[in-house]
């Protein structure tokens, strides 16, 4: 009986790995940063964020040409579990993004783009003269530009590098920032991702909260796995904060995503 229960496990894992679904576009982002991948005109896309302590972030992105991409996002926090449910906030972030070169043998493909969503749990903060406002625990990236540039070396190797300028300064760090990741296919169902946020923007706290914690100001090292479980279904396991830039954090924050694509 188990004999047979680990060949059938074994036999799942096989079809799994060695399976051909393609997702029809390269992807918008790796884990947080953005690539230069925009939807293919009359394209839209669904996607749920589960994050910590029953949170979701659901994003609603439309490729309104193959250039052009635009969308929105909502935050709840609390959606399950046993606490009452809230709003991030009481109006939705936007997001857009403008392909201003296409890839070729020689150059990456550069985007321009804007996104006001933030990363993880939206805080009330307390600053130690008093004053408090309300941000997420990894600010926006505001205004950014993509480089992405794509090899093939036995299946899809992408590299992406930018720069981007957050609208969230209200602490008075105001940097610019730098981020870099790697994407690399497995098969044309797998891909491993990994990236590094710098945060330089976000080095500067003196929240006066035992329980909040911006960061050390060391930036964001995140990883994670995209299955293509159907021609236009991505499913995401994502490890964020795996060098512990958060002091409060005791593991690295696993997130789930869910991705669904479908044209109009």
């Amino acid at each position: 009986m188990f004999k047979s229960f680990y060949k059938k496990i074994i036999l799942i894992l096989c079809c799994m790995i060695f399976s051909q679904t393609a997702h029809p576009f390269p992807p918008l982002y790796l884990i947080t940063i953005p690539t230069s991948g925009t939807l293919p005109e009359g394209t839209y896309s669904l996607e749920g964020l589960l994050i910590d302590d029953g949170g979701i972030v659901s994003r609603l992105t439309i490729g309104l040409s193959n250039n052009l991409t635009l969308g929105m996002s909502w935050g709840i926090q609390n959606l399950v579990g046993d606490l009452e449910p809230s709003f991030n906030k009481v109006f939705p972030d936007y997001h857009f993004k403008y392909r201003l070169w296409n890839e070729d043998l020689a150059m990456p493909a550069i985007v321009f783009g804007f996104d006001s969503q933030g990363r993880g749990k939206y805080r009330n903060i307390l600053h130690l003269d008093g004053t408090s406002f309300d941000r997420y625990e990894q600010k926006s990236l505001g205004y950014y530009i993509s480089f992405s540039k794509n090899y093939n070396m036995m299946g899809n190797f992408g590299l992406h590098v930018g720069l981007n300028k957050t609208l969230e300064i209200e602490d008075g760090d105001n940097d610019i920032n730098l981020f870099f990741g790697i994407d690399k296919e497995i098969n044309r169902t797998f891909s491993l991702m990994m990236e590094y946020d710098a945060m330089l923007n976000d080095n500067n706290n003196t929240y006066d909260y035992e329980d909040i914690s911006i960061g050390k100001g060391i930036g964001y090292l995140n990883a994670g796995i995209r299955w293509a479980i159907a021609e236009n279904l991505l499913l995401e396991l994502n490890f964020n904060d795996i060098n512990r830039n958060q002091k409060v954090s005791e593991t690295a924050h696993r997130e789930f995503k869910v991705l669904y694509s479908k044209s109009f």
